[in-house]
């Protein structure tokens, strides 16, 4: 056997596990079906024999040409649109989520997903979402910071995998395995729009690679560029102005409701050499994105957040985004005998996200101004108003992995070998938040520790810090570290010629969260030639990340009858959440169940089922927002509480225990049609989540510890349902992909009135709705595409052909109210968005 192809069947090192490989796979041309049964094993099996239709848990396996049919420049979204069990929500006015999303698998939080590249761990983000966002307090990986240009293809466990690859495999694995080809340049350049005329793209990719040496060695090189004008599907907004009576519907669209304007830059390399028996590897890459998202608009006569001096028709805030990611990994495996072989290896990654506030204002300066000079007139008030941009500060993460893995075979009774991996795993992690500049966080000029009676009210106390994003305070920076190791076991044994069992245990400890052993077990039988059943049991864990342990911040959110209001995310273990019982985070620990079928129907026709259960406890969440009021049972919790100078603070908890439990299908059929092939793939997953306890602390209501906001975000905030049903057909130079994608509904309380809390009388039906509700919809995809030459394609394609976008708001709904008509759509949970149709128009090149 050579090397160079044992070890490519062998990339993942740190799984040791063979317990599960699995196998569904959605493109099924021939070229897609011999990548499959090349790079199985780098997902899931350690067995390098082991092949796609021979797993016993399901797994997707998606070609890089596959990723870009659909037109998407964002890896998540293409990856949503190919895999269903795999979301990618939508939202605004969130913060950070401008610029990145949440990406989840079967309904779980983006922290319960572990995703790997070349089969090693990949840094998380961060950053999390915090205002009200489906996965809240959930610092995932950052789907979006890998170019598609660089990606072989991806490969999708769908099972709990934690015994196998570690902390965060509670719903999964995602591998993103990058390209090794060596004598061919090829790239891309597309450009699109939306049906509305905004949201112009441009993007551009170019992978080359080269031969290291004449024994297989190579190097790989990606670079790639998008540049996104943003959309707005605002409208014009009756909030009046200095010259406007409110109520008057405005000239213009003030406000910003759509996708932000964003940039993104990449540089991905993957390399190997053979160095006398061995192969030294070595990848990584960097990425650099900015987002500029909009706040809500601040209106010209609120008291607390404008300054009319500056803006005497209000404002709206923006937040410019900025992401920075580095990683790289290098290691050495070799053989050390006939039979077994090894790898070590060390990875690092690192992301850095900052925010820039523009067009804002700290309203608190002008209002100090005014309060010592009371005859100042108008130009002295905007003169001495402070800055209306700045640096708002910033969150870091690194992480350094350490992993040795020996893997091979043992004979036992001249029968099937016996499949041994086994191996250790070290990492160290840092978290940092960086303060802002005084002007983002301040009360007035002199940073005084109380504001002053704001320049339109003298009743009204002006804000501080900057609106829309005020800055992290200097008391709010933190800088924590922690370390882990892991010991873990992978047996596989083909039991007879229709039997496979495999068997995994690890052992892991955190320095801050403690330990655990947990493992899995996975088998496969073939009841016939033609059909197999397959099925796991694992226990697994998920320990706190330092982003949950180590974060505190303040933040503006959106209070009771539409009021912004000052608030404080307190760091687990201090005042606040031990005053209410919860002294710090624990580990989150998880039973995973699944069974399924594969069945070949014939030749051209083949089905897979997968029914899954898992029961997640000490689920880690982000409370909701407390004020004095909801804590007024505990007197030393609003003492902690007002010691911050926030109206309302909340925390991280281990407060819900939860299951999820759903069924993934996956249907392939290939055929000859009118001289060409088509193939037809139909994947859907069915999918709930129920909160089947809370865990209060003793004295403290369940309402406290998780409140029906975040209940519903957890059980409702993802579709239930989803589906796509994609026609391929090719005939000679000719292509095309026809695919319809289901969303089921969502429904969450944010933004609904059972959120704001306003009363009836102010709406013209008499009463506003509860919640904020998505509508199910289907979304049709359109890509046609001509092989100029051997080294020249052009595809052109619509996405969301029909323009289906949410139902738009009505006049008895909240959200309508508190923008004063201005947005259109819903906001929240939008796992489709609401641009609408768009349009683009690509060239692909190869030589």
């Amino acid at each position: 056997m050579r090397l160079n192809k044992y070890f490519r069947l062998h990339t993942l090192a740190i799984a040791i596990s063979t317990s599960i490989p699995c196998v569904s796979t959605f493109a099924a041309t021939a070229e897609v079906v011999d990548e499959n049964i090349e790079s199985i094993a780098i997902l899931g099996s350690r067995v390098s024999s082991r092949t796609a239709t021979e797993s016993s848990s399901p797994i997707d396996i998606i070609s890089s040409e596959s990723l870009t049919k659909g037109g998407f420049s964002e890896l998540g979204q293409s990856l949503q649109a190919m895999a269903p069990s795999f979301n990618f929500s939508r939202t605004q006015v969130s913060d950070g989520s401008d610029l990145f999303r949440p990406a989840t698998l079967r309904g779980l939080q983006p922290d319960q997903t572990l995703v790997l590249v070349n089969g090693k761990r990949r840094h998380n983000q961060a950053i999390f979402g915090l205002n009200g966002t489906v996965g809240a307090g959930a610092a995932g990986t950052d789907m979006n910071s890998i170019p598609m240009s660089a990606l072989k293809n991806v490969q999708i466990l769908r099972d709990g995998a934690a015994a196998q690859y570690g902390s965060d495999a509670i719903a999964g694995v995602i591998n993103l395995e990058l390209k090794d080809t060596t004598n061919v340049t090829s790239g891309f350049i597309q450009t699109g729009a939306t049906g509305e005329g905004d949201g112009d793209v441009l993007a551009a990719g170019l992978n080359t690679g080269f031969d290291l040496g004449n024994d297989g060695g190579f190097i790989n090189l990606t670079a790639e560029y998008r540049d996104y004008d943003g959309t707005n599907r605002a409208q014009r907004d009756t909030g009046g102005g200095s010259n406007t009576a409110p109520g008057t519907l405005s000239e213009n669209v003030r406000w910003g409701q759509g996708n932000a304007e964003s940039t993104f830059k990449s540089f991905f390399y993957n390399a190997m050499i053979p160095l006398d028996g061995m192969e030294l590897y070595a990848f990584g890459g960097y990425s650099n994105r900015t987002a500029l998202g909009n706040g809500f608009y601040r209106s010209f006569n609120e008291a607390e957040k404008n300054v009319p001096q500056v803006y005497p028709d209000g404002f709206l805030p923006q937040i410019d985004n900025e992401a920075q990611d580095i990683s790289t990994a290098v290691g050495l495996r070799g053989e050390i005998n006939n039979d077994w072989s090894y790898d070590v290896s060390a990875t690092y990654g690192e992301n850095e996200y900052d925010f820039y506030s523009q067009n804002t204002i700290n309203a608190s300066y002008a209002a100090e101004y005014l309060s010592n000079n009371p005859s100042a007139s108008e130009q002295d008030i905007a003169s001495n108003s402070g800055p209306i941009a700045g640096y708002s500060g910033g969150f870091r993460y690194d992480q350094l992995t350490f992993n040795a893995d020996i893997s091979g075979s043992i004979d036992i009774d001249h029968g099937e070998n016996l499949f041994v991996s086994f191996g250790a795993e070290y990492r160290k992690e840092n978290y940092e938040i960086v303060a802002g500049e005084e002007a983002s966080y301040a009360c007035g000029a002199s940073n005084s520790p109380t504001s002053f009676p704001s320049v339109i009210d003298s009743d009204v106390f002006a804000g501080c810090g900057f609106q829309a994003y005020p800055g992290l305070r200097p008391n709010a920076a933190n800088d924590a570290d922690r370390n882990s190791y892991a010991l873990y076991l992978d047996l596989e044994k083909q039991i007879t010629e229709q039997w496979n069992l495999g068997a995994a245990l690890r052992f892991e400890d955190f320095s801050d969260a403690g330990s655990k052993l947990i493992g899995k077990l996975s088998s496969r039988y073939e009841l016939t030639d033609s059909l197999a059943i397959r099925g796991a049991l694992s226990t697994g864990f998920r320990a706190p990340s330092l982003q949950q342990s180590a974060y505190t911040a303040y933040t503006t959110n959106l209070g009771e009858g539409g009021v912004l209001l000052s608030s404080f995310t307190a760091t687990a273990g201090s005042a606040f959440p031990a005053a209410l019982g919860v002294q710090g985070l624990n580990l989150e620990t998880s039973k995973n169940i699944s069974l399924g079928l594969v069945y070949d129907v014939n030749s051209a026709l083949s089905v897979s089922l997968d029914a899954y259960r898992v029961k997640i406890d000490d689920r880690i969440t982000l409370g909701s927002l407390q004020n004095a009021d909801d804590v007024s049972f505990n007197p030393e919790a609003v003492a902690a509480l007002n010691a911050t100078g926030a109206v309302q603070g909340n925390y991280f908890s281990n407060a819900v225990n939860s299951t999820t439990q759903g069924l993934d299908v996956v249907i392939t059929y290939q055929t000859e049609l009118l001289a060409g092939n088509l193939d037809v793939t139909l994947a859907g997953n069915l999918n709930e989540t129920e909160i089947d306890s809370v865990n209060s602390p003793d004295g403290i209501p369940e309402s406290v510890a998780l409140d029906d906001l975040q209940r519903s975000f957890l059980t409702d905030g993802q579709p239930k349902q989803r589906a796509t049903l994609t026609f391929d057909y090719t005939r000679e130079a000719w292509s095309g992909v026809v695919r319809a994608n289901y969303y089921g509904e969502t429904d969450i309380i944010y933004f609904g009135n059972d959120h704001i809390g306003l009363p009836g009388f102010l709406s013209p039906t008499g009463s506003f709705k509860p919640t904020s509700v998505l509508e199910s919809a289907v979304l049709i995809d359109v890509n046609l595409a001509y092989q100029l030459s051997d080294n020249l394609q052009l595809s052109a394609g619509i996405n969301n052909l029909f323009d289906k976008t949410p139902d738009e708001l009505g006049e008895d709904e909240a959200l309508d109210f508190i923008t004063n008509g201005a947005f259109k759509y819903p906001v929240r949970a939008l796992p489709y968005g609401f641009d609408g149709m768009t349009y683009y128009a690509r060239i692909n090149f190869s030589f």
